[in-house]
């Protein structure tokens, strides 16, 4: 796979699972917007690329609860089933209705910044780093998430979307 492929294919599903590291976990907050996405959700998610097939992933992502403030520790880890392998972190931090945070892929050493809303249902976050920015939406009620990434630039890929499952 190439390089620049396999950049955008892992920073793809990074956003799909929405993202660095902590050891933030504790009881969630009680006024917690992101309450309903904590959990394990395991799924499939499909990148469309520019040109060529569409690719598939199976995808686990967690999130625990902040302890220290709304918001979560979303941690994500997806495979091809060959050579395509993702291993990512998210800090999401909740502050008046909005979203902020950072994200990290040790595989592929790439991070950036995270910035956007709560919604009803999840968020709508923009995603920026040095090699990727994309549109971000997550979606989470009862059992099921959905995830739609779509970048600025669509060299590589134009819509990541996935479907994952709690219960």
């Amino acid at each position: 796979m190439k390089k620049s492929y396999r950049v955008a294919a892992a920073l793809a599903v990074l956003a799909t699972s929405g993202f660095v590291v902590t050891e933030n976990r504790a009881a969630p907050q009680p006024n917690d917007p992101l309450l309903q996405l904590a959990g394990r959700w395991v799924g499939n998610a499909v990148m469309t690329p520019s040109s060529g097939p569409q690719a598939s992933f199976k995808c686990v992502v967690t999130y625990l609860p902040r302890k220290d403030a709304p918001g979560m520790q979303q941690n994500l880890r997806c495979d091809d089933g060959g050579t395509f392998r993702l291993h990512a972190a998210t800090q999401l931090q909740v502050e008046d209705g909005k979203v902020i945070g950072v994200w990290q892929d040790k595989i592929n050493e790439i991070d950036g910044t995270v910035s956007g809303n709560i919604t009803p249902t999840g968020f709508e976050v923009q995603l920026d780093g040095r090699y990727f920015q994309a549109k971000m939406a997550v979606a989470g009620q009862g059992c099921d998430q959905s995830v739609i990434v779509m970048p600025q630039r669509s060299e590589v890929f134009r819509e990541l979307a996935a479907k994952l499952k709690k219960c």
